[in-house]
């Protein structure tokens, strides 16, 4: 048995959206064509997605909203055309029922690294979900992927506690909203900032009643890369995690904060989501549980395929040696991933991540001592 579930089939493509949308079909297929050119694919788990029931939807979405979708659906097989949701989400024919895979494939993951025996799991689904809300769709997102799973891990197996951590380049402004006065899930979330969603994911937005303190947002400056990411894991998610001991742990795993992304403007590289990936391997052995991914942004086809199979492939390393091995070659897979990245200005991105951990350590402990 591999170490890891994949979550993945060619239904994903059935999710249309207009023509040159960043958020198209062309996504799932690149990442399906590198793993199998990485050979990845022969040492992975396939485990087939299944639609995610109404009263599982109902765990995280409103009534009302399921239904406007559904009815919504309902004319776009009548038109045979597109329904246009808000400024940049549409529907096609097929997008509800692939929507409800993406959802329902999250959540046979999770039960999987949970009761099957997987160690850790990557969904590579579409529509993406982290900015859904409870009652309406938003940026690219229909329902909300790993909200969905991280309710479904408590409500269903009994989980006490689970963390999301968030490196899309965007603010996961829907997953923050759906636990944002909950101390039961822990929603951390690195983001370009100032960005999209405009006016959202500063440090101050804390959480609300039980959840105070609970949600942590690392708005970073435009230009910041690998350097600054890897300090701020290291000054506030370690930390933070371990004084947390989450019984799971979701990523949603964003690629659009890759150099080459057409959409953001910071300069993560391919083999930075590597060391990234490296250090939230760590982070699950250090706590003790499991690890389940969800494919969020990444709009460059190239590099979002790239940066996932980097993912996987430090996901599936038998152990650390191993896993030290692939970073000492610096052949991840065999393509040319260039050299770790620099911050376009490291002074600013350091009092960031110092701003952000002096803030919120007066929620945690382990945030009061010199890092």
């Amino acid at each position: 048995m591999s170490k890891i579930a994949l979550v993945h089939n060619e239904i994903f493509q059935n999710h249309g959206t207009p023509e040159a949308h960043p958020e198209s079909p062309e996504r799932v297929a690149a990442i399906d064509e590198a793993l199998h050119r990485s050979e990845l694919m022969l040492e992975l788990d396939r485990i087939s997605p299944r639609e995610a029931t109404t009263a599982e939807l109902l765990s995280v979405h409103r009534d009302f909203y399921i239904q406007e979708l559904e009815a919504k659906h309902l004319r776009a097989q009548e038109s045979g055309g597109l329904i246009q949701l808000d400024a940049d989400t549409f529907m096609s024919q097929r997008s509800f029922a692939t929507a409800k895979l993406a959802a329902g494939g999250g959540l046979e993951a999770v039960r999987n690294v949970l009761t099957g025996g997987h160690k850790h799991a990557y969904v590579v689904v579409r529509p993406p979900g982290h900015h859904a809300l409870a009652d309406r769709p938003m940026g690219f997102c229909l329902f909300n992927n790993v909200a969905l799973a991280a309710r479904y891990a408590q409500r269903e197996l009994n989980l006490k506690k689970v963390m999301i951590i968030d490196w899309d380049v965007h603010h996961g402004n829907g997953t923050q909203e759906i636990f944002y006065d909950d101390p039961s899930v822990l929603f951390l979330s690195f983001h370009q900032y100032p960005f999209w969603p405009p006016d959202m994911g500063w440090y101050t937005e804390d959480g609300l009643g039980n959840g105070k303190g609970y949600n942590i947002n690392i708005p970073l400056p435009a230009g910041t890369g690998d350097r600054g990411y890897l300090a701020a894991w290291d000054a506030i998610v370690k930390p933070v995690c371990f004084e947390y001991q989450p019984d799971l742990i979701l990523l949603s795993a964003g690629y659009d904060a890759h150099s080459a992304d057409p959409l953001g403007q910071q300069q993560i590289s391919t083999q930075g989501y590597f060391l990234l990936t490296n250090r939230l391997v760590e982070l699950s052995e250090a706590s003790n549980c499991q690890i389940v991914c969800f494919l969020e942004g990444g709009y460059n086809t190239r590099s979002l395929a790239d940066s996932v199979v980097a993912t996987v492939k430090v996901l599936n390393a038998h152990d650390k040696s191993h896993r030290d091995n692939l970073e000492a070659f610096g052949g991840i897979y065999g393509a040319e991933v260039g050299p770790a990245t620099h911050d376009r200005n490291p002074f600013l991105v350091d009092d960031r991540i110092a701003e952000v951990r002096q803030y919120m350590a007066k929620y945690w402990r382990s945030l009061r001592t010199s890092s």
